[in-house]
């Protein structure tokens, strides 16, 4: 892993030691799905911070070959990059559900609640699955730790949530290609597990849900539809270079 800071002109060696807004890509062979998105978040998230040639210089630091899993950083002040190398990617998801309610202080903005999301996401992964799925006080199905959460009530109809959750990328990227393809999209709250799922996150593209986990316990869940198409058109029509 390289980590770089900004001084004001320039990347040097150096890092943010303790990030409070962050964001993060898959980038494969120099391309990234959606880059211009993930940099637009980013930028809106910082409070009175002009990011912009940060970014630029952010581009021109990145790795041209290879699978990288960067992640551009702010906190107390300073902005900054970690280079990482991307970890072994699944091609299915696991959710787990905790007994607690949806803990997160600001889930519209990543990186203030990375800390509360990572234990969570251990604490499921201890219960061998991927990810830990968030649910309201209200019992709401809102996303997962780590991903968007999207059930799909019939082949051609994809539930969205209907409150507040983090823009997913993965999400606003899909959503031309499934309005081209005539999927319905529809906002609505989900309570019950009954329906299949996709989990989507910027790392991994779209996983089904294979298996809700409760506890030690796990059930199987419904088929979903399979992800290998719209991942591969999102690599195609919704990449960038670098």
């Amino acid at each position: 892993m390289m980590q770089l800071q900004w001084d004001g002109d320039g990347l040097i060696p150096g890092g943010v030691s303790e990030p409070e807004i962050v964001d993060s890509y898959l980038l494969r062979d120099g391309r990234v799905v959606g880059l211009s998105d993930h940099e637009t978040r980013f930028a809106e998230s910082l409070p009175e911070v002009d990011p912009v040639e940060f970014l630029v210089a952010v581009r021109e630091a990145l790795p041209t070959t290879g699978e990288w899993f960067p992640r551009v950083e702010w906190g107390a002040g300073e902005l900054g990059v970690a280079i990482r190398p991307a970890p072994s990617l699944r091609d299915s998801s696991m959710l787990w559900l905790s007994d607690l309610v949806d803990p997160r202080r600001v889930p519209a903005i990543k990186g203030p609640d990375l800390k509360v999301l990572t234990h969570l996401r251990r604490i499921a992964m201890d219960y061998h699955c991927d990810d830990c799925l968030l649910i309201d006080l209200d019992g709401v199905v809102l996303e997962a730790a780590n991903a968007a959460v999207v059930f799909w009530e019939d082949p051609a109809t994809v539930i969205l949530p209907a409150r507040r959750v983090l823009p997913s990328i993965t999400v606003q990227q899909t959503l031309p290609l499934w309005e081209a393809a005539g999927i319905t999209v529809v906002h609505r709250d989900v309570r019950q597990l009954n329906l299949a799922a996709w989990c989507g996150s910027s790392l991994h593209g779209w996983t089904p849900v294979t298996h809700w986990g409760r506890g030690a316990g796990k059930i199987k869940a419904a088929p979903a539809p399979p992800v290998e198409g719209w991942n591969k058109a999102l690599w195609a029509k919704q990449s960038e270079k670098v």
